[in-house]
């Protein structure tokens, strides 16, 4: 009887052991942190746990392995992470999205259920390369503590609710080369600062804004590669207005924009151009693009004339 209790102690050590290393090779074959993994499981408690966008969010399976969620391959945390394309994601982000410092891509888009102000802690996340809130229903003014995020080349915050200026600190952002403003509710001015920008991609249609194009804009040669400005309050003599020389698409359209075009224009590479419904005045410059662009990107304004509108008297 002892040896066959011997044995059976013996047999029961060993299946503890091996149970008890299972579950340690377990937990060690896990690559997400669990400060990342604890910040996400907040948020998806926050913005609709039962929701079909999480439903690979399971607190017992490796978060680096969730949908719309990546990890760094050397460090194992987190870099990349994508919420949005569902009309049952309700409610404000979530403050504890600052606490993912690792992050460098960061997406909150098409949530018509996602409201209120951009939280202080996004400024927290000083490794994002990349910013999308878009087509959201966000309100309150753009925070100027969105220029701490230095390593910035996209901000989008299309197709909101935004209200209040553009702010001046975003010209702290070295690197940006795209910023996407437009189908908002934004007022004032463009900053004088925006010049400070190498490379530049301005898209602020579909606002309030006004004043004029900051003289700012042109210093640097290539600064200024696209500036729509389509659908605003834009008031401003365009005749004195001088393009840096790597401009590629300008849209000014739907504005009270007085003056003549520049002849500067003719000169420049441009794709895109429509200087309609203003108060233009005066003939259109000659030019290698001249042909590309109909008399609908010329016409509704006070008297502009030649080219593909009627000869000037």
């Amino acid at each position: 009887m002892e040896t066959k209790s011997t044995i059976s102690l013996f047999l029961f050590s060993i299946f503890l052991f091996t149970a008890s290393s299972l579950i340690t090779l377990s937990h060690s074959a896990e690559l997400c942190h669990p400060n990342d993994k604890n910040a996400l499981l907040q948020i998806k408690a926050h913005l609709g746990p039962n929701t079909t966008f999480f439903s690979s969010w399971l607190p017992n399976t490796d978060c680096c392995h969730w949908i719309n969620v990546r990890c760094n391959n050397q460090t194992n945390r987190l870099n990349y992470l994508a919420i949005g394309q569902q009309n049952d994601l309700i409610g404000q982000i979530p403050p504890i999205v600052g606490q993912l410092t690792t992050l460098e891509i960061l997406y909150f888009n098409d949530m018509p259920g996602l409201t209120g102000p951009i939280p202080s802690s996004i400024s927290n996340l000083i490794n994002l390369k990349e910013l999308y809130f878009f087509r959201t229903n966000l309100s309150g003014s753009i925070p100027e503590f969105l220029g701490r995020l230095n390593k910035l080349d996209i901000l989008d915050l299309s197709e909101n609710r935004f209200t209040g200026p553009i702010p001046a600190s975003l010209s702290q952002i070295p690197n940006l080369q795209q910023l996407n403003l437009f189908k908002n509710r934004l007022s004032g001015s463009i900053p004088d600062t925006f010049g400070n920008f190498t490379k530049l991609a301005l898209q602020v249609y579909d606002n309030n804004l006004s004043g004029p194009i900051p003289k700012s804009l042109s210093r640097g040669g290539k600064n200024l590669i696209l500036i729509y400005l389509k659908n605003n309050a834009f008031s401003f003599d365009f005749s004195k207005v001088v393009f840096s020389s790597g401009l590629r698409g300008i849209d000014i359209s739907h504005n009270r924009i007085y003056g003549s075009l520049p002849k500067q224009l003719s000169q420049l590479p441009l794709e895109v151009f429509n200087a309609s419904y203003n108060q233009l005045c005066g003939p259109i410059p000659t030019g290698n693009w001249l042909n590309r662009f109909k008399a609908d990107s010329f016409g509704n304004n006070k008297c502009l004339c030649d080219g593909p509108l009627p000869t000037c008297k």
